[in-house]
């Protein structure tokens, strides 16, 4: 790999609403209002912020490689379906022609809703975005590969296509790579197929086994990871389309219907990837069931027509209501009735309606083991059977498997996995590209729990803060690597992965933590007193933003604690310190009474430390109520008429999620840090995450800003410590590693 290699990513978010619609006519008139001048306003918003992102970072519009296009923006029709696209299609080739004609390729697809975690628009979001578009700029000057299928209407044609499309885009590839340098580096296909809906079927299985097939048998091609998804149009639309072209002397970008398109790209740095797959697997309701599909409907092993030796209708109720009066029971919530349960399978039958839109239903679902995963699909009652909504993968008209039962918080805690596989391998860099591929069924689990806030959405949204996403909601998810022989497709997953920036010296302006071009303090920023650090930062920490150290006990994360306060004390400013232990700052408390406050939180704090006006102690972290107002009553004593800034160091952080676990924790610092900030606190917060569970960790976590992290790493020299900046949201950062000594 040349020295000289580039890779970045930028993505622009822009939608018109914010969250999945059940209701159909509320969808209908929503869809209504779109109109291709709309779609045009949109996609300019976006290109014009994805234009000044990558100019502002030294490179051009000639730079880009690639395109990913995800669009939920549709009409009801198809006259008015096909208007629009194109309309967002010609949009991207006039902005784009005449500057990267000869190189620029593009794939995406219609989608349920895009997971991001920025909107031009909508700036108060839940991390889903609809009615909009979601575009990502790859810019890099290596080769970049694009195929296409050519129609997936059996499992036969499935299973051919995805070969030809993997191939197709590795001879795209290959003709682009300027030497073999290129060719033998590891790869990841991402993969947009046709979306399986409820009067259509999808074969995204035998899709990914085609791939698989290509990849067994050219190994050559260094495929490493695909990862993918089937598109879906909303919760009643009907429409599926993909994207595909090549922007070169000849226009050939394009609106395709039903097919399959992927995209072959280099990694420049070793992938990250995360994902979940309890969700699929849920919790298992009595013992495994042996499901009899139906030989003579096609596709084959999509419709189940016995569970053991009953139909399957009759059978799945009854699980159903046994289990829900067991959790009746232990709950002491009143009995369930049953014919609420026989009426939702009624109403599927005869509307063709799916199961997974009745509150107690959608619960539950069927589970078929697949390799070391479980696949659960939606699924809805078509005559006697119940028809899942794409085929399972055998080879037999019998299988065992399951009912399942999932719910959000299992979602919830599955998105927090994902994040933090993702970001416990590399972190993240604000040039870094995250694809994020979500089950709908997740969001639909939520929604039917009433979960409005909290969400998965929100969760990735507030953790991957730092770096560039684009994701969808999907009805199948795919995912695998050439080490694993067997593709897998599945629901109720979530899959994420990683594209780590690369940058050259020529095109990036601030390149190592050394550079002085960025100011050691500034306006509207608070130095931290570690010069290094405030260059990383940018010049110190914004002030009013809410930072979160982490990192275990060591000299090294005293001595930045000491250097915060030290510094904030003095230079004038209002300096506060929650801990259990003051230690060496029971010195600076002594020496500067006027303005820095010691809240001492232990039940010897009288042993500890003398008594004093700025010295207040608390019996622990036991109550949380009365920290909270030791620390308004101390904010409103202040002098108002100081206009310098202030800072506050939360020593206690990991005491208290020690005492009160993440739930009420999060409760807490929910309601403490908007004050503290609107006060004119600038906060860091110190977490010691090898004493908590990791779920827990980052439940805190993503409440901050900012993230500032310390680990250890081998060297040569043996075991030293490092300081990365893992995320300061929608602020411009160094992600340099920063190698710390005692004496720093």
């Amino acid at each position: 790999m040349d020295e000289n290699d580039f890779f970045l990513s930028f993505a622009g978010h822009a939608h018109t609403m914010n969250e999945l619609e059940t209701d159909q006519q509320r969808e209908l008139e929503l869809r209504r209002r779109n109109s291709p001048e709309e779609a045009q306003k949109l996609i300019g918003t976006v290109l014009d912020k994805l234009e000044k992102d990558i100019l502002d970072s030294g490179y051009g519009l000639e730079d880009v490689k690639l395109l990913v296009l995800y669009l939920s923006y549709r009409g009801e029709s198809v006259e008015k379906d096909t208007l629009i696209c194109d309309s967002i299609l010609r949009a991207i080739e006039n902005r784009f022609k005449g500057t990267a004609a000869n190189q620029l390729r593009l794939i995406g697809h219609t989608t349920a809703g895009e997971l991001e975690n920025e909107d031009l628009l909508l700036k108060e979001i839940s991390g889903v975005g609809c009615n909009g578009l979601s575009l990502l700029a790859l810019v890099t000057n290596l080769p970049i590969g694009v195929g296409r299928s050519w129609g997936l209407r059996t499992a036969e044609e499935a299973g051919e296509q995805g070969r030809e499309m993997a191939r197709d885009a590795w001879v795209d590839f290959t003709q682009q790579a300027p030497s073999k340098e290129y060719l033998r580096m590891k790869k990841t296909l991402l993969v947009l197929t046709q979306g399986s809906k409820v009067d259509a079927s999808g074969f995204e299985h035998f899709l990914a086994e085609g791939i698989a097939n290509f990849m067994r048998n050219t190994r050559e091609a260094r495929i490493m990871n695909v990862i993918g998804g089937s598109s879906g149009d909303g919760v009643t639309a009907k429409l599926c389309r993909q994207f595909y072209g090549r922007l070169k002397e000849h226009s050939q970008f394009r609106v395709l219907d039903g097919e399959a398109v992927c995209a072959l790209i280099p990694n420049l740095c070793e992938t990250s990837l995360g994902l979940d797959v309890d969700a699929a697997r849920g919790r298992e309701i009595g013992r495994q069931h042996i499901f009899h599909f139906n030989s003579e409907k096609e596709p084959h092993y999509m419709y189940v027509k016995r569970i053991g030796n009953k139909d399957p209708v009759t059978k799945f109720a009854e699980i159903i209501y046994e289990n829900e009066v067991k959790l009746a029971k232990e709950k002491g919530l009143p009995t369930p009735d049953k014919e609420v349960i026989q009426e939702a399978m009624q109403l599927s039958r005869a509307q063709k309606r799916l199961l997974i839109f009745n509150p107690v239903v959608a619960r539950y679902a069927f589970a078929f083991p697949f390799g070391n995963y479980a696949c659960a699909p939606g699924m809805r009652v078509a005559g006697e059977d119940i028809e899942l909504m794409f085929p399972i993968r055998s080879f037999t008209p019998e299988m065992p498997g399951y009912i399942v039962m999932g719910n959000h918080e299992t979602v919830q805690k599955g998105a927090r996995r994902v994040y933090d596989m993702l970001r416990e391998d590399q972190g993240f860099c604000k040039n870094d590209a995250t694809f994020i591929i979500s089950c709908i069924n997740r969001r639909i689990h939520e929604l039917m729990a009433g979960c409005r806030s909290g969400t998965e959405a929100e969760i990735l949204k507030e953790g991957l803060s730092s770096t560039q996403v684009i994701g969808f909601l999907a009805y199948g998810e795919m995912s695998f690597t050439h080490l694993i022989q067997e593709p897998y497709t599945h629901a109720l997953t979530c899959w994420g992965i990683t594209f780590h920036s690369k940058t050259t010296h020529a095109h990036e302006p601030v390149s190592k933590f050394e550079t002085t071009e960025i100011p050691e303090g500034g306006p509207g920023r608070i130095a931290t007193g570690y010069v290094n650090l405030d260059r990383l930062l940018g010049g110190g920490i914004p002030e009013s933003y809410a930072v979160v150290l982490t990192g275990p006990p060591c000299d090294e994360r005293e001595l930045l604690i000491k250097k915060f306060l030290e510094t904030g004390t003095k230079q004038g400013e209002i300096v506060l310190y929650v801990t259990n232990d003051p230690g060496v700052m029971k010195t600076l408390a002594e020496e500067s009474p006027s303005n820095f406050h010691l809240f001492v939180c232990n039940p010897q704090a009288d042993a500890i430390i003398k008594s004093a006006p700025n010295v207040l102690k608390l019996k622990g972290v036991e109550n949380l109520t009365d920290i909270s107002i030791a620390l308004t009553n101390a904010i409103h004593k202040m002098d108002t008429s100081l206009k310098k800034p202030r800072r506050i160091c939360m020593g206690i952080v990991s005491d208290v999620l020690l005492q009160h676990h993440a739930v009420q924790t999060r409760r807490w610092l929910n309601a403490l840090i908007p004050e503290l900030k609107s006060a004119g606190f600038t906060i860091l917060a110190v977490i010691d995450p090898q004493i908590h569970a990791s779920e827990e960790v980052q439940a805190i976590v993503g409440l901050f800003e900012g993230e500032i992290n310390i680990h250890e790493k081998e060297t040569k020299k043996g075991l030293e410590k490092y300081l990365k900046i893992k995320k300061m949201s929608n602020q411009k950062y160094l992600d340099s590693e920063l190698p710390l000594k005692e004496k720093t």
